[in-house]
């Protein structure tokens, strides 16, 4: 019996110190974690949980505090954030105009790019995501300052139910156009819905136009060339302005938000055609009831129509839907910091954030594995063959694209002729270029 009772006296001993030092270990790594902060306004704050979720399960000495907002309110905060020397570690840009406004609080991510993915890692994206990467750089600095998480092609959406009824084919040109429009307000929905108050579809229309009549121009333009008076974008402005005057875009378009406003009346299936891109999939993924128009998914693509009769439609635009820039800050947790990159472009997170159809992958090989319905995949499949023809959908200087937008939103008030409109344009263009 003593022999017994010593062997379990011991037994015991072991087994609490045992105990102890499971409780020791587990006390100091949860000292040891280390937090990533994120900011972004783009994917929805719901998918991302579940983006967090799936890396935090292989990463367990790694948190991410996120912070998701609407685009207005983002982009102020991270404006207010460089300002005060506050920024997170890792950001949410979109290519061009708005990752060179961050640029100097960015590091370069070239060489962590090839040791995540070896030399050639930039044969992995789509060249129109590759160009727009550096788009805006100063001459001479090669450095990539965003990597892509997810890729976008924009055109137009129409509601197909609403063409059937009213026994309509999508237009093929202008006079089609302006003809079906007037049909389509007769019956009491919006024709076509234009949100002027958004920059950004506010200079994606004018790309979707002057890509018509001259691709090499406005991509000139997009690159910081002061090329905004050649013809061919004096023609576009001109349609621009005809748009308006035609009736084309709803009244008071110039006030209107494409977000929240247009895309809520387009899935309530009120609007017959708007702008939108491949992202629009993902309205299938939103909390339920949904609308009828979303449920049955009575929605199909087309290119922007032809601008003059019997002309060839818009080819198809997009890029870089949004990508992740590590500032410097985050070189106090640069290994964890590049673990929760990595894994937002070609990891876990990415692929929760396509099994939401939250857009077109970046990263090659990357794609949703939830199941879709034939409609759905046949679209999806549409985009992913559309990806590598695209034309870039962004303006590399950020004065210049707001210059841009300003001289839209004047002509289509009137306040300015497309001539003038396009000279005020063209001397920001100038002005940056000397800079």
């Amino acid at each position: 019996m003593r022999t017994e009772r010593g062997w379990w006296q011991r037994g015991m001993a072991v087994v609490l110190a045992g105990a102890l030092v499971f409780v020791m270990l587990a006390s100091a790594q949860g000292q040891n974690v280390t937090t990533v902060t994120l900011w972004s306004w783009t994917p929805d704050a719901p998918f991302m949980k579940k983006m967090v979720a799936a890396f935090e399960k292989d990463h367990p000495s790694i948190h991410i505090e996120t912070t998701i907002q609407p685009s207005s309110t983002y982009w102020t905060a991270l404006k207010a954030a460089a300002g005060s020397n506050s920024l997170p570690d890792i950001v949410g840009l979109s290519a061009g105009s708005n990752t060179q406004i961050y640029r100097p609080f960015l590091q370069s991510l070239n060489g962590m790019a090839a040791q995540f993915w070896g030399a050639d890692w930039q044969s992995k994206f789509p060249p129109v995501a590759i160009r727009q990467m550096q788009l805006g750089n100063p001459a001479g600095d090669h450095n990539d300052y965003i990597l892509p998480q997810e890729t976008e092609v924009l055109n137009l959406w129409y509601n197909t139910a609403i063409f059937s009824k009213l026994h309509l084919t999508f237009p093929r040109d202008i006079t089609q156009l302006v003809r079906d429009v007037q049909i389509i307000r007769k019956a009491g929905y919006v024709p076509f819905y234009q949100g002027g108050a958004s920059a950004n579809f506010t200079w994606w229309t004018f790309m979707e136009i002057a890509n018509q009549f001259d691709p090499a121009t406005m991509l000139a333009a997009q690159e910081g060339k002061p090329v905004w008076t050649q013809p061919s974008m004096l023609h576009a402005m001109q349609v621009w302005k005809q748009l308006f005057a035609s009736g084309v875009y709803q009244q008071g378009a110039l006030a209107d938000f494409q977000y929240p406003t247009g895309a809520n009346l387009f899935a309530g299936g009120r609007v017959a055609m708007m702008l939108l891109g491949s992202w629009w999939l993902q309205e299938t993924m939103s909390p339920p009831p949904l609308p009828p128009a979303v449920q049955n998914f009575t929605f199909a693509i087309a290119p922007f129509p032809a601008m003059t009769s019997g002309g060839h439609p818009s080819p198809y635009i997009g890029g870089i839907d949004f990508g992740w820039g590590m500032t410097k800050a985050a070189a106090a947790r640069q290994d964890a910091a590049a673990q929760v990159l990595k894994s937002l472009i070609s990891g876990p997170m990415e692929q929760e954030s396509l099994n939401s159809l939250d857009d077109l992958p970046a990263f090659a090989g990357m794609k949703p594995t939830i199941p879709l319905s034939p409609h759905l995949m046949s679209l999806y499949q549409q985009y992913i063959n559309l990806l590598p023809h695209t034309q870039s959908h962004q303006i590399g200087n950020p004065d210049v694209a707001q210059a841009l937008v300003t001289a839209m939103q004047s002509v289509a008030a009137g306040k300015l002729d497309p001539t003038t409109a396009l000279k005020q344009v063209n001397s920001v263009a100038v002005a940056q270029q000397s800079k």
